[in-house]
């Protein structure tokens, strides 16, 4: 075997093992936008990523055949579950919107005291409840009137809508 057929199989492999480590939700990273990887985005568009660029990846879509550059975590592999099998963690999560194509500090960090109580960036508390669906219910608090979902990373995702795009999104904080 010769050193340009290992190499092909060694990258066939990869692209198999990040294809298969991906499968358990949304992207984790950018490098898992991997060309060639059929895709769905949170909506449930389903495409193909044609590349990775400057950390977005370009998808063409199975609809009309167009391609869009998405953020990697707003892309799954097609056939993965939208369900993260993560669990939502004690510890402040930062949060970011999503807001023509930028990425933005939104200024509302949520620190999660426990299984049932979270706190908001000026100490005032809340209660919540993560339900087996990943739906994050505010039952009281400053985020009452806020839709929630556990997300792969953990993640939260937010919105004010009910609808399936959550357009500020919090991570634990490094």
């Amino acid at each position: 075997m010769n050193k340009s057929s290992l190499h092909k199989i060694m990258a066939v492999l990869l692209l198999v093992g990040a294809t298969e480590a991906a499968l358990a939700a949304e992207f984790s990273k950018a490098s898992q936008c991997v060309a060639g990887v059929r895709v769905v985005d949170r909506e449930g568009n389903k495409g193909v990523i044609v590349e990775l660029n400057n950390g977005m990846c370009k998808v063409r879509k199975d609809a009309d055949g167009q391609t869009r550059f998405y953020m990697h975590w707003y892309l799954r592999p097609a056939g993965a579950s939208a369900q993260t099998s993560d669990t939502l963690g004690k510890g402040m999560y930062q949060c970011y919107t999503l807001a023509g194509g930028m990425t933005n500090y939104a200024f509302i960090d949520i620190r999660i005291d426990s299984a049932n109580t979270y706190r908001d960036k000026s100490g005032k508390s809340g209660k919540y409840r993560l339900e087996t669906s990943g739906k994050i219910v505010f039952e009281s608090g400053s985020l009452a009137a806020a839709n929630g979902k556990l997300m792969a990373g953990p993640r939260i995702g937010l919105n004010m809508d009910g609808g399936s795009f959550y357009n500020i999104t919090c991570s634990p904080k490094k």
